[in-house]
Order: structure tokens, then sequence, then C-alpha cells
């Protein structure tokens, strides 16, 4: 089958546009769980657009089709985008959000389309309130048919249709998880009863994973499946293709469970609704859902998962920790391959930023309890690491060739989440280059050393990170850190390090894990960033004064040498390293030592070398 083009498929969803007299049509990103990461099926955005970063939403009017994404992905957008499509910077002071464009293009009573099961109702809440001043109409798709999927239906001849993936759930031991399902679900009714409702829905698929412990692989690099589930005081409801479910998951489930088809969720919370019973929402749910309940009869409010999960068990930490030595094995092996593949073998070199890829796979998968990548790995010589999520692509990715080399990579395994990156330089830096590398590093530990009171938020310490560059009046477009789950998703909330304000802010929390990863990118030149995953953990201060916090590195892995400038760096920073390097030797080298790999042991032993 042929490809499609973007414009002919643009063109059919405006046919269908005017057949419902939308003026506007929407398309975001996420799934009908409001994922971030989403199988072939939902990711209609790019279908419909061509652009295929994670984030970002699609609005297609009559005339006119705009992309909004944050600082991560505008230079890919650039690339991958149609010139007939206008870029908007999402989440950037001045510029419009997605309401404030529709307000300002749309006229009167005019009609925008959604489809309800991929907004979320504290989206469509702030959108509302915008739209009413023109008393534009949100009219969501009937009957659930959502119009890129009409697009593609109408191309079936000429284009392949994917279908929802049938793979495999699997219950994960308690070894792994330090707590079992039905002391999760315990505590869940205990918060349920103090709030007097008789169901609560669960629509985020790595909190019903996590719930539940049990994992799949519908969505590439993470261990969710397509699910909704249902808590009430006397049961629990799985709504999933029980297909997915093999007799021994079904034995290992928690007490009380039922399982009933996947989309069957809405008609028994209509059918709860109509009995009186009292539901719980959490806002970030789809509207779809909140559209089955009356509003007597529902509780909108965050529900406890979302914080129960972030704050790992110690079981849950010792894994994390357990993972990341293990994943440090199989980095530092690749970086070392690198290191004789690019500099010193003379001959030029065949490698690409995507075959290198398939080689730092090939270190990680012979890792123990190795299930998959965390995300596409990111890739980058010299430009291209200037293009934030960068994917290297098989067939036109660049050569490996002697200059700045940025790789962002992780890993799932049965016992932890992984994410790490890296700056090498092959060759010979300049001494800009050098200084931007060592202000990204100075902000990075910067981070590190930070000790806190508990009532602190990932905004009132963003600007640690940035400190450096922004003396020099340089920054970097996305935020600092996001929180990793426990083999789950790589990006968790809802603790987080950004400039970003957002409503009620989380305090972070011991048992919290999350990346520190302050960069800088100059187009067409280079990308530069440092990544660590940390752990919130208490800490002693001089004084004691009230409980302070502080970070603990789980990421093992040593910083490019020849990029640091000694002499930017303070005495704390120089001993921040120097025993961060210790902590590699003593817990990272043994096991290099083990696989008898020369190369990867000289290596090692040159780059953890006191400062």
């Amino acid at each position: 089958m042929g490809k499609v083009t973007i414009s002919r498929k643009v063109e059919k969803l405006r046919t269908f546009m005017k057949d419902q007299s939308l003026s506007a049509y929407i398309v975001p990103s996420e799934d009908a769980h409001q994922s971030e990461y989403i199988c072939i099926k939902d990711k209609r955005r790019e279908y419909i657009s061509g652009f295929s970063g994670s984030a970002g939403c699609v609005v297609i009017t009559l005339d006119n089709q705009l992309l909004w994404t944050d600082g991560r992905y505008w230079l890919q957008a650039e690339k991958e985008l149609e010139s007939n499509w206008k870029i908007m910077k999402d989440r950037v002071v001045g510029e419009p959000t997605i309401q404030d464009w529709l307000l300002s293009n749309l006229n009167k009573e005019n009609k925008v389309g959604i489809d309800s099961r991929l907004i979320s109702k504290g989206y469509y809440d702030s959108m509302k309130l915008v739209l009413k001043e023109k008393s534009i109409d949100i009219k969501f798709d009937e009957d659930g048919e959502n119009l890129i999927d009409k697009v593609r239906e109408s191309f079936k001849d000429e284009e392949e249709i994917p279908e929802y993936p049938k793979n495999s759930i699997f219950f994960l031991e308690d070894k792994f998880t330090g707590k079992q399902s039905n002391e999760k679900l315990k505590e869940i009714r205990e918060e349920m009863k103090k709030q007097s409702t008789d169901l609560m829905v669960v629509s985020a698929l790595d909190e019903i994973a996590w719930l539940l412990n049990l994992r799949g692989s519908d969505i590439s690099f993470n261990p969710v499946f397509l699910s909704y589930v249902v808590v009430e005081n006397e049961k629990v409801t799985l709504f999933v293709d029980e297909s997915k479910l093999n007799d021994k998951t079904k034995s290992q489930l928690p007490s009380g469970i039922v399982i009933s088809p996947y989309n069957s969720v809405f008609e028994y919370l209509r059918s709860s609704d109509k009995q009186g019973k009292k539901i719980w929402i959490d806002p970030r749910s789809s509207v779809a859902l909140y559209n089955c309940v009356s509003v007597s009869n529902l509780l909108e409010k965050i529900n406890p998962i979302l914080l129960s999960k972030a704050i790992k068990n110690e079981t849950e930490i010792q894994g994390m920790k357990n993972a990341h030595i293990r994943d440090a094995v199989a980095l530092i092996q690749f970086l070392a391959w690198m290191e004789e593949e690019i500099v010193e073998k003379s001959d030029e070199t065949s490698h690409t930023e995507y075959s290198v890829c398939e080689k730092l796979e090939s270190f990680r998968r012979e890792q123990t309890d190795f299930v998959s990548l965390s995300f596409d790995t990111i890739s980058s010589i010299n430009a291209n690491g200037a293009i934030i999520h960068y994917k290297p692509d098989e067939t036109t990715s660049a050569t490996i060739v002697k200059g700045m080399y940025l790789v962002d990579s992780g890993a799932q395994y049965l016992d932890g989440t992984t994410d790490v990156t890296r700056t090498l330089h092959y060759g010979k830096p300049t001494q800009h280059e050098i200084d931007c590398y060592t202000r990204v590093l100075r902000g990075h530990v910067g981070l590190s050393l930070l000790k806190f009171p508990n009532r602190v938020n990932g905004r009132d310490i963003d600007c640690v990170a940035r400190t450096h560059l922004w003396s020099v009046g340089l920054d970097y477009a996305h935020g600092t850190g996001h929180g990793v789950g426990s083999f789950l998703n790589v990006h968790e909330g809802p603790q987080g390090i950004s400039y970003r304000a957002i409503a009620n802010p989380t305090n972070l929390q011991a048992g919290m894990t999350l990346t520190n990863e302050p960069g800088y990118y100059e187009s067409g030149n280079f990308g530069i960033r440092i990544e660590n995953v940390m752990i919130v953990s208490p800490v002693t201060t001089q004084f004691n004064n009230g409980k302070f916090i502080g970070f603990d590195n789980i990421t093992l892995v040593p910083y490019e040498r020849k990029l640091i400038n000694l002499e930017m760096l303070t005495k704390d920073e120089i001993n921040f390293i120097n025993d961060y390097y210790k902590e590699i030797g003593e817990k990272i080298l043994p096991l290099i030592e083990k696989t008898n790999n020369q190369k990867s042991i000289n290596w090692l032993k040159n780059q953890i070398k006191p400062l």
C-alpha cells in the first residue's frame, strides 16, 4: 500500500468538519487515558500532521493548520511539518494558548470539535471558560466516532489501519513491588470511605498497573496495558480485553476482582449513576467518563494513587538502585566501545546515530531482568544534538564523526526504570564548548548538592540548575527534571522540577524519584545535556532545624573529562564529582572487571580518576 499525503488527509478531515458545521477540530496527542506515550492506533495527531514528537496538539480550521508544542520539539517540528503548517510555542509567556487563539480567530457561536475521550475534564473546563466569551461551542464527536479515525477509514484501501495491541498482561512479583495489591486496595478504600464515595474510577494506565501489580506491553517502552479500573467496597472491576490474561495471571489477581470488556466501563458508570452511587473521578480523566455521571453523584478530585505511586517504598527504592547499577555497566561498556570506534580507529567510521543505538541496546539486553528500552534512544552528533528530543532514523541518520555527541537513553528492568544522558566529545573541543558544558555541569552538581525543607516544590528549585547559564545569558527550553516510575512510565507525576507554573504544585517528598537534567542547545552547532536519576532522601544539616531533604544520585556513569573547565569549578563542586567517581569505582568498576573487557576497564579507570 502507498502512503497518503498529509495534504489529502487534511482535505478529507475538512470535508467531515463541514458536514458537522465545525469551524475547528482539535487533535490532541493523548489517548483515552491521557497518556503521554501511546500505541500506534492512537497516534492520531502524528497521522494528520506528520509530527512525531511525544507532546503537542493540532488545531485544524477550514483555512489553517497549527501545531502547539513545547521547546523540546520546535526544531523537530520545523523538520517534520510541511511548509503550510504553523508552529505555535506552547507554554511560552506572551504566546497564545490554543483557547486564546481560537477565541481570537473564530467567530461568535462557531463550533469546535474534539473527541471527548481524548480531553481531560480539567483541560476542558479551562477551555470552555475562555471560549464562552464568544459563545463558541465545544462539540464532542458523536457516538465516539473520532474524525481522524474516519479519515483513516476513508483511505483504508491505500493505507493499512493499525489495530489495538493484544499483548499479554503479567503479574509483577512482590519482591519487585514491595506491597501486595490487596494492601494498596485497602488503603484506597479507606480514602473512599473518608470521601463517602461508593466507586473510584481509575483511568491512568500506570496507576492501574501499579494498583494491581500487573504489567503489559500495549505501549512501546511503557509496561502498561489498555484498561480501566473501578474500585468499590466489595469488588474491583478491571475493564480489559480478557484475551490478554492467561489462567496463571488470573490466578494472581487480587481477591474480589471482576473482568469486563474494555469499553463497557461507560455503561457501567451510567448504570451506577442511575442507582445513585457516589462516584469519584480524577479531573485528569477524560470528559467521556465524566459525561456518564450526573453532577449530584460526582466527586471530582485527584485520586490518592498518584502520590502513593510516586513515593517509592523501600523495596522499590532498592530495586531502582540495583537497576541503575546494571544499567551503568551497559552504558559504560557502550561509551568505551564508542571511544575505541570513533577516536582510536584511524579509518573513517561507518557507524551512524541509529546503528550505535542498536549497539547500546545490545549491552542493555545482556543485563539481568532487562525487559525493554524505556524510550527511543536520543543519539545525536553535533548540530543534531540541538534538537532536544532528536530521534535518529535508520535510513537518514548522520554518520558519527569527531565532535560533540549526546546520548539520552534508558531501560525498563523488572526492578526499576532508568533514564540517563551523557554528552561526550570525540575530538578536540573548543573553549566555548568546554565552558558551556561546564556551566551545565555546575547546574547539575548544584542541584545534586541542594538541601531544603520538606515544604519545597520543584518550581522553587529549578533556577538552581540554570544559574550558571543565566549569568552569561544562556538557558534551555525544557524542565530540569521529571519523575520516574518503578518499572513503569519513564515520565511520572506529580513530582517534577520546572520553571513552569502549575496549579497546586506537589511538594517534593522522601521516596520520590526525579531526574536532574539541565542542558544547553546551540542551533546548528551542538547540544549538551547531563542527566542523572535521583531519589529524594532525608538529610542531616548542621542545626537540624526541622525536617530537611536532598537528593541521592543513583545513576553511576562518569561525566566527560575533556569538557570540564576545572578553573570554573568550586572546591565543593570538585569534591562532589570526586566523591561521585569514588562511588562509581566502588560499585561499578568491579562489575566491569567481571566482563573481562579490558577496554571498558581501562576506559572507566581513566574516566574516574580524581579531578
